[in-house]
């Protein structure tokens, strides 16, 4: 079960971070999530979106001049109490997987904090999970929110 995250390489420089908002602005393009890292070159951008918006996003961030590109990631509900995030992670490291990374959502699920995951093998923690009745969100359940 994956949602599709939209990946951007950003020039490290003043003013690029606000160029690719204004795009997604200017196309009614709302963010759910996002995460940021740097380097001292450039800077990665990872964020989801509703579905619907994917390919418009795409199309206006290549057009525009900017290199992104799609990914598949997990969305696994957490629910919002001291120590829950670590019984997930306790969940992965069974698996002996490593975590690429992890940010959170802006939205939260019946009281259940969101945090997309990034993982390098996707498959086997999402089939742990189910067992575990761990809960996680398809693409239509984020297009809802």
């Amino acid at each position: 079960m994956f949602i599709t995250q939209i990946s951007v390489y950003l020039e490290n420089a003043r003013g690029t971070l606000r160029e690719m908002t204004k795009l997604l602005a200017e196309n009614e393009i709302d963010i759910m999530a996002l995460s940021i890292a740097d380097t001292s070159n450039f800077g990665i951008v990872r964020m989801i979106i509703r579905e619907a918006s994917i390919d418009k996003a795409l199309n206006a961030m290549k057009n525009a001049g900017f290199m992104v590109k799609k990914t598949d990631v997990i969305c696994v509900g957490v629910p919002n109490k001291p120590g829950a995030l670590d019984n997930i992670l306790a969940v992965i490291e069974e698996t002996d997987i490593s975590i690429e990374y992890i940010y959170s959502f802006n939205y939260s699920v019946d009281g259940d904090a969101l945090f997309v995951l990034r993982l390098l093998d996707s498959e086997r923690v999402i089939e742990l999970f189910k067992e575990r009745n761990i809960r996680m969100h398809s693409q239509e359940e984020i297009n809802r929110l």
